[in-house]
């Protein structure tokens, strides 16, 4: 849905970027303490864990992956509803 006033527009806009900054933000975070838990299990069980680390990194592959398929589903849907439901008033 389109709005006339340009200077909502822009503030709307503006805002999308600091909401797409935070999912962004929010997605880095849960990368790097999910890849220091693994670190860590790795390191103290490698012994056992070296014959199989292909399914690990299969497993925090898939893990990285729905983790940024649901944070780009946020700001899409962020930034379809925004004009709809006046989100930034």
């Amino acid at each position: 849905m389109e709005t006339n006033n340009q200077a909502l527009e822009s503030k709307y806009h503006s805002k999308l970027t600091g909401d797409t900054a935070l999912v962004v933000g929010m997605l880095t975070l849960l990368i790097c303490a999910e890849g220091f838990i693994i670190y860590r299990i790795l390191s103290e069980t490698w012994e056992i864990a070296s014959g199989f680390f292909y399914l690990y990194v299969i497993f925090i592959g898939l893990i990285i992956l729905i983790e940024t398929i649901g944070c780009l589903k946020v700001r899409e849907s962020i930034k379809t509803h925004m004009f709809e439901f006046k989100y930034y008033d």
